[in-house]
């Protein structure tokens, strides 16, 4: 009982932190969010050691970072980002295949049980539009123990605009997406926006949850004496 007492303070000390007042996720150009060190908050969940990477055939459609627009979605229990921008490419002359590719990473910490993801892709022809995420457990991406590691998808087509994945509460997820257009010999293919969210309790129902089990555990101790 007393390892259960202590786990239960120790998640409410993490809950506190967490949920505690730091700098607020700005609206504006990722490039805000690459300086060195950056964290911020939105909601309930804290972000940090955000990363960017991208890439581009022909080379010159290649995305930059400012060329990004975040929105911090700052609802309880679902917080997260949009990230807007023109993924936007078609086929070249001569059936060549056009593709854009960015890489955004970060890592969210708090109390998390599931993360979803969402994006508006089109295509025509042979063209296909999607963001693959990549995401880790209470640990970085890099060196990600097996068994903490998973992978979330949304594409078109098929027409999969919505997915979402759920597992036992955790302090930290890192995730890596790949937002990715591709024309193929005769098509299209676009993304203007993505969101990605990370569901968890409200902060006065978990403190009140450890609160209420913390009394349990007392009163048994208090019986048990007599």
């Amino acid at each position: 009982m007393k390892k259960v007492l202590f786990l239960i303070l120790g998640f409410m000390i993490l809950a506190s932190t967490a949920f505690g007042s730091s700098t607020t996720c700005p609206t504006g150009s990722y490039t805000l969010y690459l300086v060195s060190s950056f964290t911020c908050t939105s909601g309930n969940q804290t972000f940090s050691t955000f990363g960017y990477s991208s890439n581009a055939n022909p080379a010159g459609l290649a995305i930059p970072a400012s060329g990004i627009t975040v929105t911090p979605i700052t609802t309880d229990g679902n917080e997260g980002f949009q990230f807007a921008s023109g993924w936007n490419v078609g086929t070249q002359a001569g059936g060549v295949s056009s593709f854009q590719n960015s890489l955004i990473s970060f890592t969210v910490t708090g109390y998390i049980t599931d993360l979803h993801l969402f994006f508006n892709g089109s295509s025509t022809g042979t063209g296909l539009s999607g963001v693959t995420e990549q995401y880790c457990l209470n640990h970085d991406l890099v060196g990600c123990p097996g068994g903490s590691n998973g992978q979330i998808t949304v594409t078109n087509p098929p027409p999969s605009f919505n997915s979402v994945v759920f597992f036992g509460p955790v302090t930290s997820v890192s995730v890596s997406k790949g937002i990715n257009v591709t024309s193929g010999t005769n098509g299209t293919a676009s993304i203007s926006q993505v969101i990605n969210t990370f569901s968890s309790p409200e902060p006065l129902s978990f403190v009140l949850l450890g609160s209420g089990l913390l009394g349990l555990g007392l009163l048994r101790k208090r019986l048990h004496k007599s």
